[in-house]
């Protein structure tokens, strides 16, 4: 009596492997399908046992593909392996990737094909994703507008994009396994950028620098760096990876306008003390904005210097432009009358409004020196009194 169990466990462990297993006919009919395909596709045994295969399961583009494929089952003794859409009841498809076999009689006739298939929908499109990802960072990388190079742990340079090539002069292919300190840093800093080396391997984030660097023709440049340290799953440092640009023309921009505002607080500090010879033997400073203890000592200093160099019998301190007048104010223009008068050159205040006057009462600050409404009444007595 046949045993009837083995086909009965085989039918079993078809049913729960975890792979699509279907068996078609010489007339392209399904003979069998797995429970695990039945329950992706979303049908039950009895509705698609008979049906024709390529009609309810396969797209209709892809009739012809299958035709090929049951083609070459049909004459290969061997096994063959193709990716192809499956159609589910609702409508989705999904990618399989399938191992057929034939199965022939004793006589070497073919009875029908059998297919092993496994559901790869997800891993194509973690593949796909994976691949656009990488089509975007390689892009990224060459056309970054910034230099973007990765090197190994031991400074040699693994690749470079094109805006490496455009800052340095090197072309990829001449850069490549060349070592950093040779490639484009100056002997003389050398030393420095190896212990920027070191510290970028020690670092857990990014570590940025400035400093020169030199290009194939020979030209210094200054780049700044941003460099980080590439890390594998263990932890280990294999290699790292920089971002570079050239700024050596900001840095000369830099430069200058450093100088222009040094040249700028020079002649505002000028400014801040003008000395204007009115007359011959009268000296005038105008008094403008307020007045502290540093800028009080340069108009000290600028005006005695004024008043030696001329022998300025008379010197006029105008008040039309004070902003305000405070005992502080009040205090430092006493000093500048007593230190006039000590060099021989008498002192005299005009613009000194109401407020302001006003002001040095309440302050009882005397200033001890003759006072005029304007300017041009000061000038006028001075000329005078230098005429006698």
């Amino acid at each position: 009596m046949p045993d009837l169990a083995e086909p009965v466990l085989a039918n079993e462990i078809l049913d729960t492997s975890p792979t699509f297993v279907v068996g078609i006919d010489a007339s392209g009919r399904t003979m069998y399908m797995n429970g695990t395909m039945l329950g992706a596709l979303g049908y039950t045994r009895d509705e698609v046992i008979g049906q024709d295969y390529a009609t309810m399961f396969v797209p209709v583009r892809d009739h012809d593909m299958l035709r090929r494929i049951f083609g070459d089952l049909v004459s290969s003794r061997g096994t063959t392996y193709n990716e192809n859409r499956v159609l589910t009841r609702s409508g989705r498809e999904l990618l399989v990737e399938w191992h057929g076999r034939s199965v022939y009689d004793d006589d070497g006739a073919f009875k029908y094909f059998y297919g092993v298939g496994i559901d790869i929908t997800g891993q194509k499109r973690v593949r796909e994703a994976l691949y656009r990802s990488q089509q975007r960072l390689a892009l990224h990388f060459h056309q970054a507008p910034l230099g973007m190079i990765e090197w190994d742990i031991d400074f040699r340079v693994v690749d470079w994009n094109p805006a490496a090539e455009s800052i340095f002069g090197w072309s990829r292919e001449q850069a490549t396994g060349h070592h950093g300190q040779d490639l484009m840093v100056p002997p003389e800093i050398r030393p420095y950028v190896a212990d920027i080396w070191e510290q970028i391997k020690q670092a857990k984030g990014p570590v940025r620098a400035r400093n020169q660097n030199i290009t194939k023709d020979g030209r210094l440049i200054t780049c700044e760096w941003t460099n980080t340290s590439l890390v594998d799953e263990d932890g280990e440092i294999v290699g790292v990876a920089s971002l570079v640009s050239d700024v050596t023309e900001r840095v000369k921009e830099e430069a200058a306008m450093r100088e222009r505002e040094r040249e700028q607080a020079a002649t505002i500090e000028q400014l801040s003390a003008p000395v204007l010879d009115l007359w011959d033997g009268v000296l005038a400073m105008p008094v403008v904005g307020g007045i502290d203890a540093a800028r009080a000592a340069r108009m000290t200093e600028s005006l005695l210097e004024a008043i030696v160099r001329s022998s300025a019998r008379f010197t006029i301190l105008d008040l039309t432009g004070a902003s305000t007048m405070d005992a502080s104010i009040a205090s430092h223009l006493g000093d500048m009358i007593r230190a006039t008068g000590l060099i021989g050159s008498e002192c005299l205040v005009s613009g000194l409004g109401p407020g302001m006057a006003r002001t040095l009462v309440e302050l009882d600050v005397p200033l001890a020196v003759r006072t005029f409404g304007t300017l041009r009444a000061a000038l006028r007595h001075a000329i005078r009194a230098a005429r006698l």
